[in-house]
């Protein structure tokens, strides 16, 4: 269920002449209180076993928290430490509060933290669950991927023809060589029609893309699909790949949550496990990429709004937090 104070803050912006997406961002980052809460208490926050790219000064957790704390990131003694996967050097630390973070498919060890973040579905007070694809829509606004961290709510606009035509057919970038089920799909489809492999992996272009989000959403922007296929399938195990082909303007070849239709619109991707076999998908798909106006019933379709569940008000995560403090 959506949160009625988003839910009446979108049909607004959504209905206005000229919405302001920075008020949006505003809103879904620190809520409809932002302003209104006299001085801000001080807050010590330690980020620990994070990924090495990981930014502990400027991240999502601190962004959201600032809208009601006086944040300031430590490397130890916290008030609240954020514990990831990567390491297991929180074991020598020490902190108040502390809060798990994982956006991998484990399972979150609830009786060990005070609070705990995954992409589980778990009834337990002591759990909210978090898609990793909101925390990296932060993440690409502030690497400069997009203008906005609101942008995947935006209304899509769909391509011209012009620009569906000037668009290549289909991009596929891994570094991991372990995805079986994408390493199968990719050869099924290259087979019809030719897949440009621009990662690492199952490279068939000569070169590579760069790390980081900017250079991946700027060459996805160059076709007309993507592989967005998961590294495993388990049920709300949703990450950041769909996300990414959807900031490209792109439509994204999905493959891993069985649940994904709960919180992404099904008429705004391709999911291949819908489909009988490999053939199948690739007819689809290949019949989407030669029909310009069945193609844009994708692209008109808004993937994250009129689902059952949203989950990019991350506001709220901000006040469970607080109140757990």
């Amino acid at each position: 269920m959506i949160d009625q104070r988003t839910s009446a803050f979108l049909a607004d912006f959504l209905a206005s002449p000229r919405p302001d997406p920075a008020l949006l961002d505003r809103f879904l980052l620190h809520g409809p209180d932002l302003g209104r809460r006299g001085a801000k208490p001080g807050l010590k926050v330690a980020f620990h076993d994070f990924w090495p790219e990981f930014d502990p000064s400027s991240n999502f957790f601190v962004a959201i928290l600032s809208g009601r704390f006086d944040v300031s990131v430590v490397a130890d003694n916290s008030d609240l430490a954020i514990v990831s996967v990567f390491g297991g050097r929180h074991h020598e630390a020490r902190a108040a509060r502390w809060l798990f973070f994982t956006g991998e498919n484990v399972r979150p060890p609830l009786d060990g933290f005070d609070m705990s973040l995954s992409f589980d579905r778990i009834d337990d007070p002591r759990h909210y669950r978090l898609p990793l694809y909101v925390v990296h829509a932060h993440d690409h606004l502030r690497e400069g991927a997009t203008p906005h961290f609101c942008h995947p709510v935006l209304p899509p606009v769909p391509p011209t023809r012009q620009e569906f035509a000037d668009r290549k057919f289909c991009a596929f970038l891994y570094k991991n060589p372990n995805g079986t089920r994408r390493n199968e799909f990719f050869q099924a489809l290259s087979a019809r029609r030719r897949v440009e492999s621009v990662g690492w992996h199952l490279n068939n272009t000569g070169t590579v893309v760069k790390m980081g989000w900017l250079p991946k959403i700027r060459v996805f922007s160059r076709y007309r699909f993507a592989f967005a296929f998961e590294n495993a399938s388990h049920p709300g195990y949703l990450t950041e790949k769909i996300l990414d082909v959807f900031q490209a303007g792109a439509v994204p070849l999905y493959w891993g949550d069985s649940d994904v239709g709960r919180e992404i619109a099904l008429d705004s991707f391709i999911d291949v496990s819908r489909f009988a076999s490999d053939e199948e998908a690739c007819a689809a798909i290949l019949a989407a990429d030669d029909d310009y106006d069945a193609y844009c019933r994708y692209r008109s379709t808004s993937p994250f709004l009129g689902v059952d569940e949203f989950h990019f008000d991350a506001f709220r995560l901000a006040e469970w937090i607080e109140s757990r403090l």
